[in-house]
């Protein structure tokens, strides 16, 4: 349905990557909201000062915040096309995420107003009237052509956002479907006024709007500040990756502690570990790591650097003492898994070395897991120790 709208703003619109196109995308998102919301407000503010209702002059004002939104997310996708520069070695792309964070700190202070406003009205018992049946026909005319304003950009913005990868978009979409809900509950309470024009429905209807408002500005608020602080990436675009280096070539064994550093949309940092045999040629293993970070980077548009891990393949005591810590690693939880596993053989003892990752929830302390693993160790031979390193997954 917007295809043809994106087609004639946006060049190039499906290099998604791009900043340039990135910024189009914001352009073209801004300015129509822009234009939109002034409209709706302009309209809102003059029949809510005809019909002394607060809630309808609040979502004027509403929408007028909304616009206000509207020019912070051009002004964040402006910033975000910025190229890298000394002070900013990887872009300008979180630009994104903060002007997310604006526009859904923006919905939170109009929730906040309006619920002042709301309550006010309702303590000094205030009520709204109609002056005459024209103008309450004209009211609900513009509540609900707000109602299909806001559904239509609540559509637009949404679509943008998924087919950009774009937070600011998403908040600016979540904050027009909050509206439509809004602008509902004020065509219903001017309903009921016309009506029942001795109650302060009207101030009920605003303090609903106005948690309504609050809890869509949590909840967007939440999660532009999770992709901020770094939140863990989808497991599924993991899986991907470690799979791809993991069946690129025969001779890669193992791969793990895969990092994924975000630093805005189109613009994340691929970390991984790729084991490898310890017998093979030194430049012939390190060209085919070198093959699978260049494929990696084109195939998922991510910078990527790969450390090597040499692992003994030709040791058969070696070989049967890992298989028998794996087994111990799993048997104390499923969930848990080994790598980097190395072997140090002395005179009088033999170290064992290898990581264990763990799930974040899990209740063992880590020391506590280090002991079991060594006394597990020690019955299968008491010279044995087990030198562990435990981390997170």
């Amino acid at each position: 349905m917007f295809e043809k709208l994106v087609g004639r703003f946006v060049k190039n619109a499906g290099d998604v990557n791009n900043p340039a196109v990135r910024e189009a995308y914001g352009r073209l998102s801004g300015v129509t909201g822009i234009l939109l919301n002034v409209i709706l407000c302009l309209s809102k503010i003059v029949v809510g000062f005809l019909t002394g209702a607060i809630s309808v002059v609040s979502d004027g004002v509403n929408n007028l915040s909304d616009a206000g939104s509207s020019v912070i997310t051009f002004i964040g996708f402006k910033l975000s096309s910025k190229k890298p520069d000394k002070g900013h070695p990887f872009g300008h792309g979180r630009m994104e995420y903060f002007a997310g964070l604006a526009v859904s700190a923006v919905i939170l202070i109009v929730a906040v107003q309006l619920l002042i406003e709301s309550v006010r009205k309702i303590a000094a018992g205030e009520a709204s009237a109609f002056a005459s049946p024209t103008v309450f026909v004209v009211t609900l005319c513009v509540l609900c052509l707000s109602i299909l304003v806001k559904c239509w950009m609540f559509l637009f913005n949404r679509s943008l956002g998924k087919k950009i990868d774009s937070a600011a978009m998403l908040a600016t979409a979540t904050d027009s479907l909050s509206d439509c809900v809004a602008t509902s509950v004020v065509l219903v309470c001017a309903v009921l006024s016309r009506f029942l024009p001795d109650l302060p429905i009207d101030g009920y209807a605003g303090v609903a709007v106005s948690l309504f408002i609050a809890f869509a500005g949590i909840k967007s608020m939440k999660s532009v500040v999770d992709l901020l602080m770094g939140e863990a990436p989808d497991p599924e675009f993991c899986k991907q990756i470690a799979d791809y280096a993991m069946h690129y070539n025969e001779l890669i064994i193992g791969v793990h502690d895969l990092v994924v550093h975000d630093y805005g949309p189109g613009r994340k940092m691929i970390t991984l570990h790729v084991e490898v045999p310890a017998e093979a040629n030194v430049l012939q293993m390190h060209d085919v790591i070198d093959n699978i970070e260049r494929s990696i980077e084109e195939k998922f548009n991510s910078k990527t650097t790969i450390h090597m891990d040499p692992v003994i393949t030709t040791s058969e005591r070696l070989s049967e003492l890992k298989k028998q810590c794996v087994k111990i690693v799993s048997e104390i939880q499923p969930d848990f898994s080994l790598h980097d596993f190395r072997m140090n053989e002395g005179d009088t003892h033999t170290n064992l070395i290898f990581d264990v990752a763990i799930p974040y929830d899990t209740k063992m302390t880590a020391h506590e897991i280090e002991d079991q693993i060594d006394a597990a160790v020690k019955k299968i031979d008491p010279n044995l120790n087990a030198r562990i390193n435990v981390e997170y997954k």
